[in-house]
């Protein structure tokens, strides 16, 4: 069974690709389709997902096909619905995979730590009985010093574990955004938000797409963002530039106008600088112009 829907996934992906390269009449292909296939393909191959988040990834697939279809078709606002369904689905189905990971890792860690704190006891009762001598006393401290540091080594790994597992369920609250790790920490990519031509200005579907973020900013009052504007090459260097830190602050702005706190979000704009594609393209330039909120570690 799990073959087959493999199978019948790659045969509904390598679908989209030829009936968009035989139709010149067809749309260009849409990154964030593209992405989301990806991201599911990827899902199927993690057994522990595949495990305990079959149901979601099921639906994922499901959803990003109909997506699939309302994109060929030029319906935009079913297309909209069902690729964030399905991106959510996938999102909920990698996070129960790592939820049922860290529960085993902790499962695992607290039976070690239980054997451990059972030696250390029994080396204590053995000391307080057999000590005779200075070396013997100073042997047995040694032995408490040792089993207490591994006591807490296990402890602390322990409470690592769940800390990560408590953050990959509170991830699936922000499922509608295509997310990235990094070295400063989770990254949400907004390829579809919204700014009037040539402005800074949010639409209001611009600010509605900002909601999950702003709910999940109000959860988590300890938590840090950086905001960073992307644009294309076409157009002036300068002009990009400006543009992209004027966008990236009006993302701040409605935030704060939300309730966060200003001290909690930093903004930066990097024009062209960093693109993620080429921009000989229409595809390209595309998944170049986005916002990313990086969720600072």
């Amino acid at each position: 069974m799990k073959s087959a829907f493999k199978q019948t996934s790659g045969l509904a992906a390598l679908a989209l690709v030829l009936s968009l390269g035989a139709c010149a009449s067809s749309p260009d292909p849409s990154p964030r389709l593209l992405a989301a296939e990806a991201s599911l393909q990827k899902a199927k191959a993690n057994p522990a997902t595949m495990e305990s988040g079959r149901s979601a990834i099921e639906k994922a697939d499901t959803a990003i096909g109909e997506a699939r279809d309302n994109y060929m078709r030029g319906k935009e606002d079913a297309y909209i619905h069902t690729v964030r369904m399905g991106e959510g689905y996938v999102m909920l189905g990698e996070t129960r995979g790592l939820q049922r990971e860290a529960n085993a890792r902790i499962e695992a860690l607290n039976t070690e730590r239980a054997e451990v704190v059972s030696q250390a006891r029994m080396r204590e009762v053995a000391t307080a009985r057999a000590a005779t001598t200075v070396a013997e006393n100073r042997a047995d401290r040694s032995d408490a010093v040792a089993a207490g540091a591994v006591a807490d080594s296990v402890s602390s790994e322990a409470a690592r574990v769940a800390a990560e597992a408590r953050s990959a369920v509170l991830s699936a609250e922000l499922a509608n955004y295509e997310q990235t790790k990094t070295d400063l920490g989770v990254t949400l990519i907004l390829r579809d938000l919204q700014f009037a031509s040539g402005s800074a200005v949010l639409t209001s579907g611009a600010q509605g797409r900002l909601a999950p973020l702003a709910s999940f900013m109000a959860k988590q009052p300890e938590s840090r963002i950086q905001i960073a504007g992307h644009t294309d090459s076409q157009g002036a260097e300068a002009y990009n530039q400006d543009l992209s830190a004027r966008r990236a602050a009006s993302v701040g702005t409605y935030l704060v106008s939300t309730g966060v706190s200003a001290t909690r979000i930093n903004s930066i704009g990097h024009g062209e600088s960093i693109p993620l594609s080429s921009n000989d393209t229409a595809a390209g330039r595309a998944i170049n112009r986005r916002v990313e909120v990086t969720i600072l570690d």
